[in-house]
């Protein structure tokens, strides 16, 4: 077994997963403010299952029986490393998936209809207006041509039947909320490539909560840009959900980024929620060995000590599997020091945790 393994936490004990009980009256009523997945859902995937050619006459399974639920008004995170479906599962949301990618099973239920089922014309209804993405690079996603005051009022107008003159003044005003203010219109004048990264990646949150949604997707929104400015958005979405009582699905593969947003965090691993708990367990005390192991890659901060000279971060040995080859058993297993024999052959169901959570590992089947 390789030596990095022995840097990851031990898996928690089994005696941290709750056992079902009745809850009385006013205990249930305390638990439904202190934990959202007592609530009615606004966002339900169930078993989502999406696929991508590979031009090899292969299937790559992006997603392979997603399962995730979001409530108005929290912050989830959605946690992983690169590739393994997080940008799939925003795109599915939204029906923006490339070309060639199909999804093949599931249910995608907003406000309780089904978006896989509704027309394209529909849906333009609602992408934008009431489900809305901040994308990773706000860079590629600007008009370069278009003044940025114009393109948060083209948004607007998609959606609202303004006059122009009103979408400029509502868009002037979304500038200054997102704290690009400017008395004498420069700002709302700018064309892209005058801001820099982070004014750029405000202009995009502007477009966003246009239209004031009920979700808002935001796609690694930061990872370009420097910590400081990096520091300042988060802020600012924290703020905008606060404001606004919108839902935020975040996507990162940056553990720390969350410990001040989130509300609950799901853990995905090759096209699945391996994990889902409320933020503090999770970045705390991971259940599932990726979950422990991607904690463990996390650099200490500052006053936390320091490595040792010579003394190197924690990687994740190998890599993820071959989403057109996925393992028989747990996708995870090759990686996992803490691995059954089962783990090889089966595939674990979820288990309910604590606080009605769950996590998928057979260490846990007891």
């Amino acid at each position: 077994m390789p030596q990095d393994y022995k840097s990851i936490p031990p898996a928690v004990p089994v005696t941290h997963i709750a056992q079902r009980a009745d809850v009385p009256a006013a205990a249930l009523a305390a638990k439904i403010e202190a934990y959202p997945c007592f609530m009615e859902s606004l966002l339900t995937i169930r078993n989502l299952r999406v696929e991508f050619p590979d031009g090899e006459h292969r299937k790559v399974r992006a997603l392979n029986g997603v399962n995730l639920r979001i409530i108005p008004g929290e912050a989830l995170g959605l946690l992983g490393e690169s590739g393994c479906g997080k940008s799939t599962l925003a795109k599915s949301v939204l029906r923006l998936l490339p070309a060639g990618a199909k999804t093949t099973g599931g249910r995608i239920e907003w406000e309780g209809r089904d978006l896989l089922a509704l027309s394209e014309q529909e849906m333009q209804q609602i992408r934008g207006a009431r489900i809305s993405l901040i994308p990773q690079d706000p860079g590629l996603a600007l008009n370069p041509f278009m003044k940025i005051g114009k393109q948060v009022a083209e948004v607007l107008r998609a959606h609202r039947q303004w006059k122009w003159s009103r979408c400029c003044e509502e868009a002037e005003s979304l500038l200054q909320v997102v704290r690009l203010e400017n008395s004498d219109r420069r700002m709302f004048d700018a064309y892209p490539h005058q801001l820099s990264g982070g004014q750029q990646q405000r202009v995009v949150i502007a477009q966003a909560i246009s239209c004031q949604p009920g979700l808002l997707i935001a796609d690694e929104p930061t990872a370009s840009l420097d910590a400081a400015t990096e520091e300042e958005i988060l802020r600012l979405l924290g703020e905008m959900k606060e404001r606004q009582k919108l839902a935020l699905l975040f996507i990162t593969h940056d553990p720390k980024i969350l410990t001040d947003l989130a509300d609950r965090i799901a853990v995905m691993y090759a096209g699945r929620i391996v994990e889902e708990q409320c933020a503090k367990n999770v970045l705390k005390a991971p259940l599932h060995p990726y979950a422990q192991a991607l904690l463990a890659c996390v650099p200490p901060e500052r006053g936390e000590g320091r490595l040792a000279r010579g003394q190197r971060l924690f990687t994740i040995p190998g890599n993820g599997p071959d989403p057109a080859a996925i393992p028989r058993g747990c996708s995870f297993a090759p990686r996992c020091s803490s691995r059954l024999e089962v783990c090889e052959q089966e595939v674990p169901q979820p288990k309910e945790t604590a606080e009605k959570g769950f996590v998928e590992c057979f260490l846990y089947d007891q």
